[in-house]
């Protein structure tokens, strides 16, 4: 019979509690860079269909303001 059973059972709780944790973070973290470098390649291509006459620099500026708005609101410094 083992000694101390409650000991080892939340042991192993709250250890894999930490590790679903961290796994849980580090998901969030990439999901973040990845929206973040996905709104940043959107400003890249707006600025290509203004220059082929795709989208007026008006509508473009918007579209612009409101990718840039979205990176901030991520919390990511460019």
């Amino acid at each position: 019979m083992m000694k101390y059973p409650r000991i080892i059972g939340w042991s192993v709780v709250i250890g894999m509690w930490s590790i679903t944790s961290c796994a849980l973070d580090q998901m969030k973290s990439r999901n973040i860079v990845e929206a973040s470098n996905t709104a940043e390649d959107m400003i890249e291509w707006i600025g290509y269909d203004v220059e082929n006459g795709k989208v007026d620099s008006s509508t473009a500026d918007t579209y612009i303001d409101n990718l840039e708005g979205i990176i901030i609101d991520l919390g990511v410094v460019r």
